[in-house]
């Protein structure tokens, strides 16, 4: 049954009579020819039109044919490509997408590991994008479409594009809503950065949605910096409100579809966030605006109802590039205890953290990593049992089981703590754990021992477990090493570390010990920086080393900030910000922002972000007038230097009033000292 649904101001013009016609089956004759009621006895009948001749709305157009790309998916094409992001980039890779049934023909499948680039260059100021999704996960700015002449600031040194995302910018839901739209330009004065948001909270999840945006250049608001577009879901329009009532324009930037030789056109990735897992179906690009009718046809001529069945993740043993170690081989056919990893010493009171990926053959829950804790320190690749009065304590295996020389966590519950995560065992076993990145954090305390694991498959899935033996026969001055072995699984060992060891002398402290935090959400003091002075800075930065922002973050601003309250125009009158530094040589700032930045390392983005999760950072901030430089300097946990400057000028000037602070997100911090 195909519903008719009226305009608005058609609506609102119509009777109550007219109203109720507005859901009626086109299948189903007009009600005057219907001879089941005889006309006397509905005498009102006959002064209602018959539906044909009412105009109750704009009928679906045709699709017009003249446009300037058009991607089906219904089968191979060479300008559709699979492309990843390793180290903060979109690149190209080997391969095809998959296709899988679409709303017409087929439509490309993006995995969560892989999103696609399409061939697309921009066509001008005037265009309308329009495309369908069906996305099976979703998170917070995870890009759908997104496109742009510098998407990632490459070629001009400011980003700019148009992204159609989840966010949870609705005032009344915390949960994530689609489509918002979010433009930014950062070279433009002031760096607009508008992001729109519907009315209605829906993630649009698990079903095919047609989005379609048309922008003309000759809307704009008042002072003409941003254009105002029109958004179309599944052949309507969307109109947002604000709390009056007033309308909430879909602002984007200027000249996001001029033609580049940096375009890029990108379904379900982009440079930052996670990658999408669903399909797209039916994208198009015109160099004009299509009118509603037009819209509505890109809608219609589609089946929004269509199914498909999630195609099965091809998991392909790939070793780890800058692995530390590696045990087993890439056929997983490692026995069990035939492999190990050097025994590392476990104190009384430590924790080590251990970074690693497991590639599992998905045949049982057992195949998979093996934490081992004994008395003496094997060496790599040699059996520990063969160390002279080798004592076993604990062994730990990746499915939440354990056991001791006299215990079992099967047999013995109450002498083990277990908490995971996952309900779904098979879905853990063939598919989480064939592919994943593990966190191991292994701590110990008298005689109890814990391994907290955090295990991210292919697709960002996160799961978790929490195993703790808690009379393991051991004192608190008994030596104790643990080992990583495993059975039927490959390992690349990335990383073995000290976990975080907070600093009581640390004149301030940012983030929390776990390394999750939302930017912005904690702030330093502020200090002032007058004309001509030089402030030296002394702090520790300890990261998850997943993306580069997730590091510290220092501010200049006009007003002395305190930590009672987060640095903001609403909690600071007059609060304006002159410029934004990070720790990844980037930047933002006021309207006349503009800056200079130089590494030591080049394009080696991967050896910085491990060398930023636990750094020694010294900061040497001059200001002259209104210019401020910062030199930054990194020593890394193993003894590596790396360096950084940046130079910016802004609105302030000598005479202006100067403060710094520092923030951060997904990181901890040490403020040491201030001089």
């Amino acid at each position: 049954m195909k519903k008719k649904v009226l305009s608005v101001l058609l609506c609102a013009a119509m009777t109550a009579t007219l109203l109720a016609g507005c859901g009626s089956n086109e299948d189903t004759p007009a009600q005057p020819e219907t001879p089941a009621e005889p006309v006397a006895e509905t005498p009102a009948e006959p002064e209602t039109p018959a539906e044909p001749e009412t105009p109750a709305e704009t009928p679906a157009g045709e699709i017009p044919q003249d446009y300037k790309y058009y991607f089906s998916f219904d089968e191979a094409d060479p300008a559709v490509h699979l492309a990843s992001r390793p180290n903060g980039t979109v690149e190209i890779v080997e391969g095809e997408p998959l296709l899988v049934d679409g709303v017409k023909g087929k439509a490309a499948y993006v995995d969560g590991v892989n999103g696609l680039k399409l061939d697309v260059n921009g066509v001008g100021q005037t265009y309308t994008v329009s495309f369908w999704v069906n996305p099976s996960r979703f998170a917070q700015y995870m890009p759908t479409l997104q496109y742009g002449p510098d998407m990632h600031g490459d070629a001009t040194g400011g980003q700019h594009y148009v992204n159609f995302t989840w966010a949870s910018w609705n005032p009344t839901s915390d949960e994530l809503s689609y489509p918002s739209v979010w433009a930014y330009d950062q070279n433009a004065e002031g760096s607009p950065w508008p992001n729109w948001y519907t009315d209605v909270v829906d993630d649009h999840n698990k079903r095919w949605t047609n989005v379609t945006m048309t922008v003309d250049p000759a809307n704009t608001n008042a002072d003409g910096t941003l254009i105002i577009a029109d958004l179309y879901v599944d052949g309507e329009k969307l109109v947002g409100t604000d709390a009056e009532g007033n309308e909430r324009p879909v602002y984007v930037v200027q000249n996001t579809m001029e033609p580049s030789d940096n375009f890029d056109f990108l379904l379900g990735v982009n440079y930052w966030d996670a990658i999408m897992k669903g399909a797209f179906d039916e994208v198009y690009v015109y160099d004009y605006v299509l009118d509603a009718s037009q819209v509505k046809a890109l809608y219609t001529a589609c089946d929004a109802t269509a199914k498909y069945e999630e195609p099965a993740h091809d998991f392909v043993v790939t070793p780890t590039e800058g692995a530390i170690d590696t045990l087993g081989t890439t056929d997983l056919t490692m026995g069990f205890w035939s492999d190990w990893t050097e025994g590392v010493e476990l104190k009384d009171g430590e924790t080590k953290i251990v970074n690693l990926h497991n590639f599992s053959d998905g045949a049982a829950t057992w195949d998979n990593y093996v934490v081992g804790f004994c008395n003496g320190k094997n060496e790599a690749h040699t059996i520990p049992n063969d160390m002279a009065d080798y004592k076993e304590y604990l062994v730990v295996r990746a499915d939440a089981y354990a056991w001791t020389p006299t215990t079992n966590s099967g047999d013995n519950a109450d002498e083990f703590d277990i908490n995971y995560s996952w309900g779904n065992w098979t879905t853990w076993q063939t598919q989480v754990m064939q592919d994943a990145n593990v966190t191991l954090k292994i701590s110990r305390k008298d005689n109890t021992i814990t391994v907290d694991a955090t295990q991210v498959d292919y697709n960002t899935t996160e799961n978790t477990c929490t195993l703790t033996a808690k009379n393991v026969d051991i004192a608190a001055d008994d030596p104790c090493y643990f080992f990583i072995t495993g059975e039927h699984c490959y390992i690349d060992i990335m990383s073995i570390k000290d976990d975080i060891k907070a600093d009581p002398n640390a004149k301030d402290t940012l983030g929390a010990l776990n390394l999750v935090q939302a930017f912005w959400s904690d702030a330093t003091d502020g200090f002032e920086l007058a004309d001509g002075a030089t402030k030296t800075v002394k702090l520790n930065n300890y990261s998850d080393g997943k993306n580069n922002w997730d590091n510290f973050v220092i501010a200049f601003a006009n007003t002395e900030v305190n930590t009672d309250a987060l640095p903001s125009a609403d909690n600071y009158d007059g609060y304006a910000e002159y410029g934004v530094l990070r720790a990844d040589a980037y930047g933002w700032g006021d309207a006349s922002f503009a800056y200079e930045a130089t590494t030591s390392w080049g394009d080696d983005w991967a050896g910085w972000l491990a060398m930023m999760q636990d750094a020694d950072v010294t900061l040497k901030i001059t200001r002259n007038g209104g210019e401020v430089s910062v030199d930054f300097t990194f020593v890394g946990a193993d003894g590596s230097e790396w360096t950084e400057n940046i130079t910016f000028t802004s609105t302030m000037d000598a005479s202006s009033p100067v403060y710094f602070f520092f923030t951060n997100e997904n990181s901890y911090v040490e403020l040491l000292s201030v001089e």
